[in-house]
């Protein structure tokens, strides 16, 4: 059978061309065809679509151009038979009606695919296909119907996705020269649209657990299940997110691990992401190191004080060497502490005075003026202190002691072993405040003196609070200072003690 007409232009680039081609193929196949897939080339369009008579069977149609006589006229030819070749076997549910297409948006949706594909040159749509999208996981299906559209140029190439009316949906911009030197470190402005897209298409609700930048795409972790990932692999699983410059898409999901802690949930309105330029800029210069670059940038929920954890960002920093410095910042963008690589850190003397009284200055800054502390202990490989937790109930907690600052500890509080309704008094900041770099000095001489006057002795540790057997009259004013008999810790040290009140006095002690 033949269908004559005008001569006509190009099927991917002139809406008149293609609406009417369309036409005159849906008239040869006859009323309300129903489609398994349509090819639009410059000069040619192909449908697949069911033979009306025996619906098990498809057979193809083209329209294209034919040159009768130097007079280019569209000629339309089927049905030719086709072996069918489905991954999903399910014939009806691969096939779609050809009345659902919205072919009337085609000059619309060219319009803003090739926006979308930000091709550097002059690009055109060199091709068309219109199918329905084939799923592999959680099983293999037929989905939604999926228009793709393919703009090149000389130079580059991308494909960009809609749905049966023309509404864009995705796409691969792998071919574009913009994806293959994407930074997003270096266009921070990008991360607003990565956010964007996360609350337009998943809500506001308080589903992240974390956020990575790095310089190809923006990952987000949620505290969602994803179901097909159980489907699939039979394991329980969280729904993780991408965005990249083809937009947002669900990605393989993160197999939960019995027995670990889940992260604390946060909103993406919880962060403003506007700040990302300013915020990378102020971390340089705040690190200092020369050539220097931020390499990435978390945002997850950081223990920063007392209180339940807050949402953070945690800037990366690479130097020339390739060593990391991290830099945690409020969701503000003002900047919280500096957490130098292990090469670069100074070497904490942890009984030294002057760390003694600064570690009991971070107890303070960290728990707040009305906090209720039971001990702080310091030996050579750190520190870390006891208090209530007003956060969780008022029960005793342990904090972990660093070199700029505190943070919540992992372990447990050990049952205390102590005399019969023994309960351990309590201290204040403000009880701490005599305690300084000076008077450390004064008593760990005096301790190394008074211990030491039979053999040499090394300072073990410093214990500050109440303690069930020592220096009761002390209460909890007192500073328990431990030595050894070995310049190194041993099973075979020999240990001795002297408590001192808050004034200097002693109040206890046992030589060995």
């Amino acid at each position: 059978m033949i269908a004559c007409g005008r001569a006509v232009a190009s099927y991917v680039d002139d809406q008149t061309a293609l609406s009417q081609g369309i036409s005159q193929l849906r008239s040869a196949i006859g009323s309300h065809p129903r489609a398994l897939r349509i090819e639009i080339d410059p000069h040619v369009i192909t449908i697949e679509a069911q033979d009306s008579n025996n619906p098990k069977h498809v057979n193809r149609w083209r329209c294209f151009d034919h040159i009768l006589r130097f007079v280019p006229i569209p000629w339309v030819t089927g049905p030719e038979p086709i072996d069918l070749q489905l991954l999903d076997r399910d014939l009806e549910a691969n096939l779609f009606d050809l009345d659902s297409i919205a072919f009337p948006e085609f000059s619309k949706l060219k319009q803003a695919a090739t926006k979308r594909a930000g091709i550097e040159d002059a690009a055109v749509v060199t091709h068309m296909e219109i199918a329905r999208q084939i799923y592999i996981v959680p099983q293999l299906t037929a989905g939604d119907i999926r228009w793709t559209l393919r703009i090149a140029s000389a130079r580059e190439h991308a494909e960009v996705f809609a749905d049966a009316q023309g509404v864009i949906k995705g796409s691969d911009l792998s071919g574009t020269q913009r994806a293959k030197t994407l930074n997003l470190i270096k266009e921070p402005e990008l991360i607003g649209e990565a956010a964007a897209a996360f609350r337009d298409n998943l809500g506001t609700g308080a589903i992240l657990t974390e956020v990575r930048i790095n310089a190809r795409s923006v990952s987000f972790a949620t505290n969602m299940q994803d179901p097909g990932f159980k489907k699939a692999f039979n394991l329980p699983a969280i729904a993780c997110f991408g965005w990249d410059l083809n937009g947002l898409a669900q990605r393989l999901g993160s197999v939960q691990v019995i027995g670990m802690p889940e992260k604390p949930p946060f909103s993406i309105n919880n962060v403003d992401w506007t700040i990302c330029s300013k915020l990378e800029a102020d971390v340089l210069a705040k690190v200092g190191i020369p050539k220097a670059q931020v390499t990435r940038l978390i945002v997850e929920k950081l223990s920063l004080g007392l209180n339940d954890a807050a949402a953070a960002w945690t800037v990366e920093v690479t130097d020339p060497d390739g060593e990391v410095t991290s830099v945690v910042a409020d969701t503000k963008g003002g900047i919280l502490r500096v957490e130098l690589p292990e090469s670069r850190r100074p070497k904490i003397v942890w009984l030294e005075p002057a760390t003694i009284a600064r570690a009991i200055s971070n107890v303070g800054t960290f728990l707040g003026p009305n906090a209720k502390i039971i001990s702080i202990e310091i030996d050579e490989r750190g520190g870390k202190f006891t208090a209530d937790d007003p956060v969780h109930g008022g029960e005793p907690a342990i904090f972990e002691l660093s070199a700029d600052g505190a943070s919540r500890g992992t372990d447990p509080v050990a049952p205390t072993v102590a005399p019969k309704g023994f309960t351990a008094p309590r201290l204040t900041f403000a009880d701490l405040a005599s305690l300084t770099e000076q008077k450390f000095t004064k008593l760990e001489a005096a301790a190394l003196k008074k211990l030491g006057e039979k053999k040499k002795v090394y300072l073990e540790s410093i214990r500050i609070g109440a303690d069930a057997w020592f220096a009761p009259a002390a209460g909890a004013h007192a500073i328990t200072i431990r030595v050894r008999d070995v310049p190194e810790d041993s099973v075979k040290a020999e240990y001795s003690w002297v408590a001192y009140d808050f004034e200097g006095r002693v109040v206890d002690f046992m030589v060995q």
